[in-house]
Protein backbone atom coordinates (compact mmCIF):
# COMPACT_ATOMS: atom_id res chain seq x y z
CA UNK A 1 0.00 0.00 0.00
CA UNK A 2 0.94 3.50 -0.58
CA UNK A 3 1.29 6.03 1.83
CA UNK A 4 -1.32 9.26 0.83
CA UNK A 5 1.14 12.32 0.72
CA UNK A 6 0.61 16.03 1.87
CA UNK A 7 -0.09 17.06 -1.31
CA UNK A 8 -3.27 14.47 -2.31
CA UNK A 9 -4.65 14.99 1.31
CA UNK A 10 -4.63 18.93 0.74
CA UNK A 11 -6.05 18.17 -2.98
CA UNK A 12 -8.69 16.17 -1.04
CA UNK A 13 -9.63 18.63 1.63
CA UNK A 14 -10.06 21.39 -1.67
CA UNK A 15 -12.62 18.82 -3.19
CA UNK A 16 -14.57 18.61 -0.08
CA UNK A 17 -14.40 21.84 0.77
CA UNK A 18 -15.26 23.03 -3.14
CA UNK A 19 -18.35 20.12 -3.35
CA UNK A 20 -19.98 21.55 0.24
CA UNK A 21 -20.08 25.08 -0.67
CA UNK A 22 -21.53 24.27 -3.71
CA UNK A 23 -24.34 21.81 -2.34
CA UNK A 24 -24.97 24.42 0.57
CA UNK A 25 -24.88 27.24 -2.15
CA UNK A 26 -27.38 26.05 -4.38
CA UNK A 27 -29.28 24.57 -1.89
CA UNK A 28 -30.00 27.91 0.15
CA UNK A 29 -29.94 30.33 -2.51
CA UNK A 30 -30.66 29.48 -6.23
CA UNK A 31 -33.64 27.08 -4.78
CA UNK A 32 -35.14 29.83 -2.83
CA UNK A 33 -35.01 32.03 -6.00
CA UNK A 34 -36.73 29.06 -7.83
CA UNK A 35 -39.62 28.98 -5.63
CA UNK A 36 -39.86 32.47 -5.71
CA UNK A 37 -40.20 32.46 -9.23
CA UNK A 38 -42.49 29.73 -9.47
CA UNK A 39 -44.80 31.44 -6.84
CA UNK A 40 -44.93 34.82 -8.95
CA UNK A 41 -46.03 32.92 -12.38
CA UNK A 42 -48.47 30.93 -10.48
CA UNK A 43 -49.70 34.68 -8.95
CA UNK A 44 -50.03 36.07 -12.54
CA UNK A 45 -52.36 33.98 -13.68
CA UNK A 46 -56.41 34.90 -13.91
CA UNK A 47 -58.95 32.71 -14.33
CA UNK A 48 -61.19 32.73 -17.30
CA UNK A 49 -64.80 32.16 -16.89
CA UNK A 50 -66.15 31.28 -20.48
CA UNK A 51 -70.15 31.14 -20.76
CA UNK A 52 -71.45 30.46 -24.34
CA UNK A 53 -74.98 30.95 -25.25
CA UNK A 54 -77.71 29.27 -27.48
CA UNK A 55 -80.64 32.07 -27.46
CA UNK A 56 -84.02 30.97 -28.25
CA UNK A 57 -85.16 31.33 -31.78
CA UNK A 58 -88.00 33.85 -30.94
CA UNK A 59 -85.70 36.26 -28.97
CA UNK A 60 -86.16 39.62 -29.90
CA UNK A 61 -84.36 42.44 -30.24
CA UNK A 62 -85.11 44.14 -26.56
CA UNK A 63 -84.46 41.42 -24.98
CA UNK A 64 -81.30 40.93 -26.53
CA UNK A 65 -80.73 44.46 -25.54
CA UNK A 66 -81.85 43.48 -22.06
CA UNK A 67 -79.27 40.73 -21.91
CA UNK A 68 -76.25 42.89 -22.80
CA UNK A 69 -76.94 45.35 -20.19
CA UNK A 70 -77.56 42.24 -17.55
CA UNK A 71 -74.23 41.19 -18.61
CA UNK A 72 -72.15 44.65 -18.44
CA UNK A 73 -73.62 45.13 -15.29
CA UNK A 74 -71.49 42.36 -14.05
CA UNK A 75 -68.41 44.18 -13.92
CA UNK A 76 -70.07 46.20 -11.22
CA UNK A 77 -69.11 43.05 -9.18
CA UNK A 78 -65.38 43.90 -7.63
CA UNK A 79 -64.44 40.58 -8.01
CA UNK A 80 -65.00 40.70 -12.21
CA UNK A 81 -61.83 41.75 -14.39
CA UNK A 82 -62.39 42.35 -17.94
CA UNK A 83 -65.48 41.51 -19.06
CA UNK A 84 -66.54 41.53 -22.79
CA UNK A 85 -70.62 39.95 -23.97
CA UNK A 86 -70.54 39.23 -27.86
CA UNK A 87 -71.58 37.67 -30.64
CA UNK A 88 -70.02 34.81 -32.67
CA UNK A 89 -68.08 35.94 -35.90
CA UNK A 90 -66.35 32.93 -36.85
CA UNK A 91 -66.59 32.30 -40.54
CA UNK A 92 -65.70 28.20 -39.87
CA UNK A 93 -69.84 27.09 -38.87
CA UNK A 94 -68.65 25.38 -35.95
CA UNK A 95 -70.24 27.31 -33.75
CA UNK A 96 -73.26 24.43 -33.15
CA UNK A 97 -76.03 27.24 -32.21
CA UNK A 98 -73.92 29.14 -30.16
CA UNK A 99 -74.38 32.81 -31.14
CA UNK A 100 -73.04 34.88 -27.90
CA UNK A 101 -70.14 34.70 -25.44
CA UNK A 102 -69.74 36.50 -22.19
CA UNK A 103 -66.15 36.08 -21.19
CA UNK A 104 -64.38 37.82 -17.94
CA UNK A 105 -61.61 36.99 -15.79
CA UNK A 106 -60.72 36.67 -12.00
CA UNK A 107 -57.47 36.94 -9.75
CA UNK A 108 -58.46 33.52 -8.14
CA UNK A 109 -60.81 30.97 -8.19
CA UNK A 110 -62.32 32.13 -4.57
CA UNK A 111 -63.29 35.27 -5.96
CA UNK A 112 -65.96 33.82 -8.49
CA UNK A 113 -66.73 31.20 -5.79
CA UNK A 114 -67.29 33.25 -2.98
CA UNK A 115 -67.77 37.13 -4.36
CA UNK A 116 -69.40 36.83 -8.29
CA UNK A 117 -71.83 33.89 -8.22
CA UNK A 118 -73.90 34.49 -4.92
CA UNK A 119 -73.37 38.25 -5.78
CA UNK A 120 -77.42 39.81 -5.92
CA UNK A 121 -76.17 41.25 -9.50
CA UNK A 122 -75.26 38.12 -10.91
CA UNK A 123 -78.04 36.36 -9.33
CA UNK A 124 -80.44 39.23 -11.46
CA UNK A 125 -78.68 38.34 -14.11
CA UNK A 126 -79.38 34.87 -13.82
CA UNK A 127 -83.21 34.98 -13.62
CA UNK A 128 -82.95 37.59 -16.65
CA UNK A 129 -80.99 35.87 -18.96
CA UNK A 130 -81.78 31.90 -18.27
CA UNK A 131 -85.27 31.89 -20.02
CA UNK A 132 -83.76 33.18 -22.94
CA UNK A 133 -81.19 30.60 -24.14
CA UNK A 134 -81.81 27.16 -25.09
CA UNK A 135 -78.27 26.11 -23.94
CA UNK A 136 -75.68 27.45 -21.37
CA UNK A 137 -71.82 26.24 -21.74
CA UNK A 138 -69.77 27.48 -19.42
CA UNK A 139 -66.29 26.70 -19.39
CA UNK A 140 -63.29 27.96 -17.17
CA UNK A 141 -58.93 27.61 -17.55
CA UNK A 142 -56.36 29.72 -16.18
CA UNK A 143 -54.43 31.97 -18.40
Amino acid sequence: MSNIGVTDRLSLLIVIIFYSATVFIGYNFINKNYKKTSLKQETNKRLVHLVLIRFKDDINNKELQKVTDGAYELQKISAVQDLNFSNNVSPEGLSKGYTHSLTMKFSQAKDRDSLYLPHPIHQDFVKLFVPLTKSVLVFDYWE
